[in-house]
């Protein structure tokens, strides 16, 4: 399946990680069959269902079969988000290119609030990505929208 977005560098690490950050929605990752320059993620679990991973919403949706995923990768929006032009060209403006198994997001309190402000652009490894965001949507995936939240440091 072709759909434009980057090689994922280091699959095995990245599939490694999807397995232990995003393992408590019960999907059992076979492949990463995509990624976008801002850390989307097209997956296929071990049963050959697909799945969208958008990091900027903490959210991982099941797609369905090949032809479903096809579908979903075609729809304008869904072309818009993955190739996040305005954000790609702001942050490499701003932080340069992305370095080998690097990709583009917003820090964790953007993440957290929404805010896509080009100040809150980074460049992060697509495997700390996986961890960080898979961390994030276990503890606010019950939270209703709207909810105030509460960031703690831990070292």
């Amino acid at each position: 399946m072709t759909f434009g977005g980057t090689v994922v560098v280091e699959p095995a690490r990245a599939l490694h990680a999807l397995r232990q950050a995003w393992g408590w929605t019960h999907v059992d990752f076979a492949e990463i069959v995509g990624q976008s320059l801002m850390g989307h993620l097209l997956v296929i679990d071990c049963a050959g269902t697909y799945h969208y991973l958008d990091p900027d919403l903490l959210n991982l949706t099941a797609l369905g079969g090949e032809a479903a995923a096809r579908a979903h990768m075609a729809q304008n929006e869904t072309k818009l988000i993955w190739r996040a032009d305005a954000l790609v060209d702001a942050a490499t403006e701003r932080l340069g290119f992305t370095a080998m198994g690097e990709v583009y997001s917003r820090t964790v309190s953007a993440l957290l609030s929404g805010d896509y402000g080009h100040e809150h652009l980074v460049r992060i490894s697509l495997v700390e990505l996986i961890y960080l965001t898979g961390d994030l949507a276990r503890q606010v995936h019950d939270l209703p929208d709207g909810a105030q939240i509460q960031v703690k440091v831990i070292e």
